[in-house]
């Protein structure tokens, strides 16, 4: 059993709202998972278009704006304690869905958790109470001290498959699985990051490693959970190793200083490394 946090993406279209001041007014609201379709006041939105076709398209706050083909698909599981607010637009249908489910269901034990000084501000890792969590298929989490409620939207294995099989444009990020906690994840990726470490037969600082990648168009050079490569047009493209095994790729706005202080190597032992000087 999974649960998942399910988000907009950035990089596929979003909406804004034509008068901001209404996406600050409605955050407060959203963040209390309290229902208002009784006092609900439309809102007006605008597309924002980035060449990428999306059916939750905004965050406020533990709420998303869905598309009319998102309300429609989430509609089909029964028994979900939600609401949809509709939102005016002259590009398209869209609503705000305010998930109302709420669980007391940390255990606090088991989690890790991000504090400032002695004030719960939330959780690096999160461990649920399985049978608090059974049956609930979308749902919200409160903190296990004070009344204050996660900002995210939690959904369970069946939202996610189908969210999968007719959706596009979001995220859907694992936050707990009941056989592979998070203790377990940290110790296998850290057993896999040694394990590239030792695979490397050369090996140089981060500014050979760069001059390497530019020269070499496809090939990688690692160091940890990090690696660096180029594509075609010689930009440079940074990598941080998942879970299973391969990598997330993105070309940096700039390097991070901790990049520039590691050890970096390649996979297959060079008679002459003349490139790197």
């Amino acid at each position: 059993m999974k649960v998942w946090w399910l988000d907009y993406h950035p990089s596929f279209n979003t909406t804004e709202f034509v008068e901001i001041e209404s996406y600050f007014e409605l955050r407060k609201y959203f963040s209390q998972a309290m229902p208002l379709s009784n006092q609900w006041v439309q809102h007006e939105v605008k597309l924002v278009e980035k060449g990428k076709p999306a059916d939750f398209l905004k965050e406020l706050g533990g709420a998303l704006i869905a598309s009319r083909r998102a309300r429609d698909a989430i509609e089909q599981m029964p028994n979900l304690n939600i609401e949809f607010l509709p939102l005016t637009s002259t590009d398209g249908e869209f609503s705000i869905l305010n998930v109302l489910t709420v669980l007391d269901c940390v255990d606090h034990t088991k989690s890790k958790e991000s504090r400032i000084g002695d004030s719960l501000k939330d959780y690096e890792e999160l461990a649920l109470i399985e049978d608090k969590v059974k049956g609930h298929n979308m749902f919200k989490i409160k903190l296990h001290e004070g009344e204050r409620i996660l900002p995210q939207i939690f959904v369970s294995d069946k939202i996610k498959e189908l969210i999968e099989s007719q959706l596009e444009g979001y995220q859907l990020v694992e936050c707990w699985d009941s056989e592979f906690s998070w203790q377990q994840k940290e110790a296998v990726y850290h057993s896999m990051c040694e394990e590239v470490d030792k695979s490397l037969k050369t090996t140089f600082t981060f500014e050979k490693a760069l001059k390497y990648a530019q020269k070499n168009s496809g090939k990688t050079v690692y160091s940890g959970k990090w690696a660096l490569k180029s594509d075609s047009n010689k930009d440079i493209w940074i990598g941080h190793l998942l879970l299973d095994g391969t990598y997330s790729w993105l070309i940096p706005v700039y390097y991070a200083p901790i990049l520039l202080e590691l050890t970096w190597g390649i996979k297959e032992k060079k008679k002459f490394i003349a490139f790197l000087r």
